[in-house]
């Protein structure tokens, strides 16, 4: 199991990221997604 934590501004990819590591979505809110943005911490 790996642990890689991500740290940065509102747009800068992180979700992009773990979407593209983990092929998970990491926006588990409609309203996360309807903005575009992660709005809760979560782990993927």
């Amino acid at each position: 199991m790996w642990v890689i934590p991500t740290a940065g501004h509102v747009d800068h990819g992180r979700s992009t990221l773990i979407r593209a590591f983990t092929g998970m979505e990491p926006d588990r809110w409609a309203e996360e997604r309807r903005r575009g943005m992660t709005i809760d911490l979560g782990f993927a």
